[in-house]
């Protein structure tokens, strides 16, 4: 017999049984009560007397998991959008205080920027948001993190669903270990770096740490008043953030803020291997970003860049950051006539061409005097951050994949191959003819093959970048050892010749498909430890060894189930950065992949809501309640004889994991078997282009 017929004789036994009454019937039990759904309340205005003013806020609840993994409900109260500073166009921020009526009951304007975000855009920006438990009393003196969003310095706000700090400050209550967040606006692209003549402006041009300065002296000046302690405030910062976060706690500055305005620092994968622009490579910029303006149509050549209207600067930014103008930018080849190349790090006054990845990123105020120019003395940034000593108590560390959202890494891979196929093509040339980086931008000093090239980018497709990713970046030959010589400089061919050298490394075949896309995982792997986890592993041994503050190293080596990267393509106008970025970070550990699982936010980094698994939100809830908390700093403390790293892996683990470099790390070539990272430091490879 059957199951399927004994399943059925069973059934109808049953039912015959209970339909005549039989005392064999089985009992019938009540069935179980629904579990009640927990919603969260709709939010209320509150009217507050904080300190003179009278601050009008919201009370909102939110449904959070507790320890044990039930459903709760949990009421805060949040300020948003409260002013901390005004600016003019190209000046400093001048910190305000609060007035006698504050509104704080809906977001504040985001800085103005290309990427759109779910808020408006002005200029008159600089806000930032508190959330707190609810009733918190002004003598609660409750610990305070203030959080510096990412973005290349070129988008984002403290307003993005993903970084807003309602869940976290939720659960900190109900766990019985309460604390205040902050997030807050900074000026961005132009108007938050222009380049401003040190002799003439004492503060220079770096608006963006400017504000972000402003922005802790009024949480310094005022938090006590919402009940937070200004003495317990760690700063954190993800990306271009915590990059803000690195120059921040620098003391090589004529503003100090470290350990006045904050104690303690979180910085999320910040690239310490970044070259950041000279004071005579911002001057050059401004110089170009000045001809974009005047050949707007719409402006003639007597207009300087603070007359022009905010959609004009946006026209100019948008020329800055295209594809094509980066790539000149990159070659040194939008020096005409003069026709220096910055790659070689010399003519141009920089190491590497690093700077052109964020070119809206914090130049170094500093100038040498010379025979004809006098010393400039700078104000908020005077020397690499990589080169500076971390002086709070800090936690840093890096993403498994942080190499996939470094802003030019995509389109550079993508463009080399369409420039060699155009040489090829023009040139009736083999298949593979042997293309070294200094031909492909001796082809590009024509502007007519510049041209040709602007038709081929503008043709590019998503299906076309998707089926590039998908196939591993498939390169003609020598298009690798191309793109790391453009990378990180012509000038610094020596270190890229010793990196050849190394196994893990060395150029593979790229005639068959396995040595293209190997060639392409060595390049992003041979970028996240230049750039992210080589240098901040440094900073992490050169500060255990000091023993002047402790460190904390972590490695975020958790796959999503879901892209934080992912973009609507609905729109006619398709961003081929932000798109390329999108599909590079499939199935990869991006850059602020991290994210929502700090804030316990289910969100993209472009605001679309997520549904994640129950790993997913397994993580969120572990990792968002230690990363706000003593802990975090207390009991994962980094010291260099153990090695001893913080990691957050694929199975929803926290912990140390000792010998990490060594057991986890360890290279192919005999130089690498201790450890990749302990080989790469040892033969002087790694932040080696600053010697």
């Amino acid at each position: 017999m059957t199951v399927f017929y004994r399943s059925t004789l069973a059934v109808l036994i049953s039912l015959t049984l209970v339909a005549c009454g039989s005392d064999d019937s089985p009992s019938v039990t009540d069935p179980e009560p629904e579990v009640p759904v927990v919603e969260p309340l709709p939010p209320q205005q509150i009217d507050l007397i904080i300190g003179d003013s009278t601050v009008m806020g919201l009370r909102e609840s939110v449904v959070i998991n507790d320890v044990e993994g039930t459903a709760t409900r949990v009421e805060l109260e949040a300020f948003k959008g409260i002013t901390y500073a005004t600016s003019a166009r190209f000046e400093h921020s001048v910190v305000t205080e609060l007035t006698d009526v504050v509104d704080a009951t809906v977001f504040g304007d985001a800085c103005p920027q290309l990427d759109l975000t779910v808020q408006e855009q002005s200029e008159d920006c600089l806000n930032l948001n508190i959330w707190r438990p609810e009733d918190t009393v002004e003598s609660a003196e409750l610990p305070v993190y203030v959080f510096i969003h990412g973005g290349d310095f070129e988008f984002g706000s403290g307003s993005d669903p993903l970084v807003q700090g309602d869940n976290v400050v939720a659960q900190g209550a109900l766990d019985d270990k309460p604390f205040i967040a902050v997030t807050l606006n900074y000026r961005l692209g132009i108007l938050g770096s222009y380049w401003l003549d040190g002799s003439k402006n004492d503060k220079g041009g770096n608006f963006a740490l400017g504000d972000q300065k402003r922005a802790l002296e009024w949480v310094n000046n005022n938090i006590d008043l919402f009940g937070g302690n200004p003495d317990n405030v760690t700063l954190v910062g993800q990306g271009a953030g915590a990059m803000s976060v690195g120059v921040l706690q620098q003391t090589e500055n004529s503003e100090n803020v470290g350990g006045d305005y904050f104690q303690r620092t979180i910085m999320q994968s910040n690239p310490y291997g970044f070259d950041y622009k000279s004071y005579a490579q911002a001057e050059t910029f401004q110089g170009k970003l000045q001809d974009y303006a005047d050949e707007l149509p719409s402006t003639t050549e007597s207009q300087s860049m603070d007359e022009l209207s905010l959609a004009q600067i946006m026209e100019v930014q948008a020329k800055a950051l295209s594809p094509l103008a980066k790539i000149g930018a990159w070659s040194g080849l939008d020096d005409i006539p003069s026709f220096t190349l910055c790659l070689t790090g010399i003519t141009c006054s920089g190491i590497t061409p690093l700077a052109n990845l964020k070119p809206f990123s914090p130049y170094i105020e500093f100038r040498e005097k010379t025979l004809f120019k006098p010393e400039i003395s700078g104000y908020h940034l005077t020397a690499q951050p990589v080169l500076s000593e971390l002086n709070v108590p800090t936690v840093l560390g890096f993403n498994t994949n942080d190499s996939r959202t470094t802003a030019f890494l995509p389109s550079l891979t993508s463009l080399i191959p369409t420039i060699i196929n155009l040489i090829q093509v023009q040139n009736d040339a083999p298949e593979d003819p042997e293309l070294a980086a200094a031909e492909i931008e001796a082809w590009l000093a024509s502007q007519d093959n510049l041209a040709l090239l602007e038709q081929e980018l503008m043709a590019i497709t998503a299906s076309d970048i998707e089926a590039q990713v998908e196939l591993g970046d498939i390169l003609p030959s020598t298009a690798y050892d191309a793109i790391t010589r453009f990378f990180f400089g012509l000038g610094n061919g020596a270190i890229i010749d010793e990196l050849f050298k190394l196994t893990d490394f060395y150029p593979n075949d790229e005639s068959e498909l396995s040595g293209a896309t190997g060639n392409m995982a060595q390049f992003n792997l041979l970028v996240n430890d230049m750039l992210f986890s080589g240098p901040a592993r440094v900073m992490a041994k050169q500060t255990s060894d000091n023993g002047v503050v402790p460190v904390t190293f972590y490695n975020f080596d958790y796959k999503p189930s879901f892209n934080v990267w992912t973009t609507s393509n609905e729109a006619t106008s398709i961003d081929l950065a932000a798109l390329i970025k999108s599909i590079s970070c499939i199935g990869n550990i991006c850059s602020g992949a991290e994210l929502p699982f700090i804030f316990n936010k289910p969100y993209t980094v472009t605001g679309n809501k997520v549904t994640p698994s129950d790993s997913d939100m397994m993580l969120m809830d572990k990792l968002s309640r230690l990363w706000f908390s003593d802990e975090l700093f207390d009991n994962y403390q980094f010291n260099t004889s153990d090695d001893n790293v913080l990691v957050i892996d694929g199975d929803t683990n926290i912990q140390i994991e000792a010998d990490w470099d060594k057991r986890k790390q360890a290279g192919i070539d005999p130089e690498l078997r201790e450890g990749r990272l302990t080989g790469l430091e040892d033969l002087g490879l790694i932040l080696g282009y600053f010697n």
